[in-house]
């Protein structure tokens, strides 16, 4: 069951439901096989949920994350921890998507 809602959850993702995906991403991530990477999907989605190409647009774009995805993101970035994950690269992301000079300095 949790392989076909991480399924779901990344069809979901890359069809631009984000709330969607975040809901079948849920259900797999306390799955040992698949939890990781739906952990890491939903973190993404957090940050970024109109997956958007925010890194490498020349143009300004409409970006914006909210405090609240932040901060989900966090936890979920807990929850790898917990797992053993090297979590370096998302750490960096979750500073950026602050937009606080401090925390970019710190990226």
């Amino acid at each position: 069951m949790a392989g076909l809602s991480y399924c779901k959850g990344l069809y979901s993702r890359y069809n631009s439901e984000p709330q969607k995906a975040l809901r079948e991403l849920n259900f797999a991530r306390f799955d040992n096989f698949y939890g990781e990477s739906a952990i890491q999907n939903m973190i993404e989605i957090y940050l970024n949920p109109a997956n958007d190409m925010i890194f490498s647009s020349i143009l300004p774009t409409d970006y914006g994350t909210t405090p609240e995805n932040v901060a989900a993101a966090k936890e979920l970035l807990e929850e790898l921890k917990v797992k053993g994950v090297d979590t370096s690269l998302i750490e960096c992301q979750i500073l950026i998507a602050t937009k606080q000079k401090q925390n970019l300095e710190m990226a």
